[in-house]
């Protein structure tokens, strides 16, 4: 899933209608519909859930894309207040990973509001599926997220580099082969996080919707600090033109290109 020439990778996450927030699937409401054009835009990976890897390989596409496949459920991201913050998975659902075109299986590690209960929940969905992962050689993506809810409307991202740091670091000791973790706040701060996950590739977030030279201003300067990609999902599905956007990102991920010309590549 890493492109041979620049040894990064772009991944176009699709699995956002999994996270009972209906606004999450704005623009990719028909997947069926939207799959082929976010391929068109010829991104290294695209992350599914079991159920759009169905509705993928109906399609028949043409193309040899990677594609990270979620195994886990969490209600962390509904907007209302929930009685208990939750993520489960289910061992069973590896054997989807089989799937030829799956290189890598996504599970979240989340901190919200140093909720330790539901820290323990991912810390045993990772021991559990991360083991079985090991034994079959299915590459694992850990997400370790720091949020913090907010009442009636879900959950935010916390910048924080010490809480993202410590976090990032708990998933490389459980085995995690890659990590998919949210942008530091400042954005400079950035190479701490790639540090202290000691060799295991990092690829940063999009997190919530943001003006597209902000997200590649972002892309720049995590490229810079030594990120190994971007996985991003509502700001480039819910852009007018998703796979002109996922171009001018392959701009910088993969060319070393300047925001200025990423811009032009979108913009033309």
């Amino acid at each position: 899933m890493f492109n041979p020439k620049s040894g990064k990778c772009i991944n176009i996450a699709l699995d956002l209608g999994i996270f009972g927030e209906r606004s999450f699937a704005k623009g990719i409401e028909d997947l069926a519909k939207s799959l082929p054009e976010i391929v068109a835009g010829q991104p290294d990976a695209i992350q599914l859930n079991p159920g759009g890897l169905k509705i993928f390989n109906s399609l028949n596409l043409k193309t040899d894309v990677a594609i990270a496949l979620r195994l886990d459920v969490t209600n962390a991201y509904e907007a209302r207040d929930i009685e208990y913050s939750w993520d489960t998975a289910n061992l069973a659902t590896l054997r989807d990973a089989f799937d030829k075109q799956v290189k890598v299986v996504v599970l979240n590690l989340l901190n919200i509001d140093e909720n330790s209960r539901l820290q323990e929940q991912c810390v045993q969905n990772i021991q559990l599926i991360g083991a079985k992962c090991r034994e079959e050689g299915i590459p694992l993506m850990v997400e370790p997220l720091v949020m913090t809810a907010k009442s009636g409307t879900g959950t935010t991202s916390v910048g924080d580099v010490n809480k993202i740091a410590a976090l990032v670091r708990q998933a490389v000791e459980l085995g995690a082969d890659l990590i998919k973790v949210d942008p530091t706040v400042p954005m400079t701060d950035f190479g701490q996080i790639v540090e202290i996950a000691s060799g295991v590739p990092v690829l940063v977030r999009g997190g919530g919707s943001v003006p597209p030279r902000e997200l590649l201003e972002r892309t720049r300067i995590a490229i810079d600090s030594g990120a190994s990609g971007v996985v991003y999902g509502r700001n480039i599905v819910q852009h007018p033109t998703p796979a002109k956007f996922i171009q001018s990102i392959r701009a910088i991920v993969h060319e070393n290109a300047s925001v200025d010309e990423a811009m032009l590549v979108l913009e033309k």
